[in-house]
């Protein structure tokens, strides 16, 4: 079961993937996605393409997972069950979905990190970080950033972002901080 911190971090995450404000996420919302991100990095048609199609890779996933009712888009009750499916199957799950779970989590932080990493560097900027939430319309990179940098080296790795994504979705301890991977909660 969600924590009251996991919850608002649920409701934050939804409401920056909701940007249309017509109560659910669908394909439309992470092609709007890709197309901000490509504003805030002046990408090439070429480039563009790519990205947009790695959000709409993300979006794909996310709705063969949450889509309870498969209408292809996500409600903001399935959008909880959701992170409650992800919660409970971490703590209560067999070793195996356990550690299925925590592949996938982990594999969504790789993805999230390549998105974030515009320049391919393998290495992701504070200037690439804030472009990247500007995009979503969280705030807060600043701090979100050095919170992150779990190295204080001025860069996050691909490590730092996998873990902050299992923080993000896990973590019940207001101090972790991957709660500030998409920005300060509201």
């Amino acid at each position: 079961m969600l924590g009251h911190l996991q919850r608002q971090k649920s409701h934050h995450y939804f409401e920056l993937l909701d940007r249309d404000e017509d109560g659910h996420i669908d394909g439309a919302d992470f092609k709007a996605q890709a197309e901000r991100l490509a504003n805030e990095r002046d990408l090439s048609d070429e480039e563009h393409e790519t990205l947009e199609e790695q959000m709409l890779g993300w979006w794909n996933q996310l709705c063969a997972t949450a889509d309870a009712n498969d209408d292809n888009q996500v409600s903001r009750g399935e959008w909880e069950n959701f992170w409650d499916a992800i919660q409970t199957t971490v703590e209560d799950g067999s070793d195996e979905k356990r550690e299925q779970m925590l592949s996938s989590l982990e594999q969504a932080g790789k993805v999230t990190f390549q998105t974030i990493d515009a320049s391919g560097s393998g290495e992701v900027t504070e200037e690439e970080y804030a472009n990247w939430l500007e995009a979503w319309g969280a705030e807060g990179s600043d701090m979100a950033f050095d919170e992150l940098d779990r190295s204080g080296d001025g860069t996050l790795s691909e490590e730092d972002v996998v873990e902050a994504t299992k923080e993000f979705y896990l973590s019940n301890k207001f101090d972790a901080p991957g709660n500030l991977l998409y920005g300060s909660l509201q």
